[in-house]
Formats: structure tokens, sequence, C-alpha cells
């Protein structure tokens, strides 16, 4: 019975360490330059916002470089609905 528990133990301890080295392999992986963390994509995507509407029918807003669209999702299509340049925050 005692070596039940003991295995038991051992079973946590290694699964600790294993969760631990998971981790810090995360953390550090940008140190590393091992490219595990998810970076900037070519086109700067940015999902906005978006507003469900109904069963897989939603409006969403991304924003792709300096230019910001509004997206129809329907069932089967994809409709751009509106497309502007982002305003110059600079200026």
């Amino acid at each position: 019975m005692m070596d039940a528990y003991l295995n038991v133990i051992k079973v946590v301890f290694v699964l600790l360490g294993i969760i631990s080295g998971m981790a810090l392999l995360y953390r550090y992986a940008g140190k590393f330059k091992l490219n595990l963390k998810p970076g900037k994509s070519e086109y700067n995507l940015k999902k906005q916002d978006s507003i469900y509407l109904g069963y897989k029918k939603y409006v969403s807003v991304v924003e792709v470089n300096e230019h910001v669209l509004v997206i129809g999702v329907g069932d089967k299509d994809l409709t751009l609905l509106a497309k502007w340049k982002k305003a110059d925050k600079s200026a």
C-alpha cells in the first residue's frame, strides 16, 4: 500500500517538473529565439471588434496595415462591407 502512495507522489512530482519545464521554456523562448510565441503578422492584422448577429453570422472590424475593414461573415461567405484608411494619430 505504501508503494502505491510513493508511486502516486512520484508521478505528481514528474508532472510538476514537466509543467514547470514547459512554463520556463515558453517564458524564455524569446530570449533564446525559439520562436514559440506568436509574432506579428506580415500584414499587421488586428481584430478590433465583432458583433454576433445570429447562428454563424457576425460583423467584424479588422485592421490591416493602415486600413480598417468591416467584414460581414455569414454561414458560407464573407462580404466586405466597408473599408477606409486609418487616420494618422500623430497629426
